[in-house]
């Protein structure tokens, strides 16, 4: 039996951009869970980025790719880490523990 076009396409795309864009997604994710979790809106994050409210929802979206320094700047604006160092699992933070202990010597 053929494979169906879609499976074909999905099977070619390489595992680094496959991970990329689930990690994209996981990011997005991460950030619209602070936003419920603080009470903040799309909105007040821009505000408090100095961004524009778009540049928020096109992060959300996954389309756009934020540096590390973007990155800890919407960790700063939430006042959550999203990024967890300290976890060898999974990169994003699960409410656990934060990498400036590795700062502070703990």
């Amino acid at each position: 039996m053929n494979k169906s076009l879609l499976k074909r396409v999905v099977e070619s795309i390489s595992p680094d951009k496959r991970k990329f864009v689930k990690r994209q997604g996981e990011f997005a994710a991460k950030i619209d869970e602070l936003l419920e979790q603080t009470g903040m809106t799309q909105r007040e994050l821009a505000e408090k980025l100095g961004k524009q409210e778009s540049y928020v929802s096109k992060i959300l979206a996954g389309w756009s790719n934020p540096t590390l320094k973007t990155i800890v700047e919407f960790e700063v604006a939430l006042g959550k880490d999203i990024i967890d160092f300290n976890n060898k699992g999974d990169i994003l933070a699960k409410g656990a523990g934060s990498c400036s202990s590795v700062y502070a010597g703990g």
